[in-house]
């Protein structure tokens, strides 16, 4: 009784890490990179970013596993959190940034007048 069940255990184990490589397999980018491209001023405002980017994607039932995952990266001799994203959550997290930033307000900018052209 008790080996089927770690038997069980361990194929369930295997499943959800398969699972998991397959929901990863979208998140190409990290939100830090907008940090880079001085699209955020600070972490915090990444976080913020990120925070409003994840609603956007509890609201409309978009499985956050495929589009969002909290990873730590060394950086500078530190610990610090970052996000992995797919395409769709970058767009969103650039998109959810302060739009006092000029990078930020010119894709915003951009995404309308794409939006517009395609109607």
């Amino acid at each position: 009784m008790m080996l089927a069940t770690l038997e069980q255990l361990q194929y369930n184990s295997l499943i959800d890490g398969f699972l998991d490589s397959v929901a990863e397999r979208n998140l190409k980018f990290y939100a830090s990179d907008l940090l880079e491209k001085h699209g955020c001023q600070s972490h915090e405002e990444l976080g913020q970013a990120v925070k409003r980017a994840t609603e956007v994607c509890s609201c409309l039932q978009l499985p956050l596993q495929e589009n969002i995952k909290a990873v730590y990266r060394a950086q500078n001799g530190q610990v610090v959190q970052d996000w992995r994203l797919s395409p769709m959550a970058y767009m969103l997290l650039v998109i959810n940034a302060d739009s006092r930033n000029e990078l930020v307000a010119h894709l915003q900018v951009e995404l309308i007048k794409r939006a517009l052209h395609q109607e």
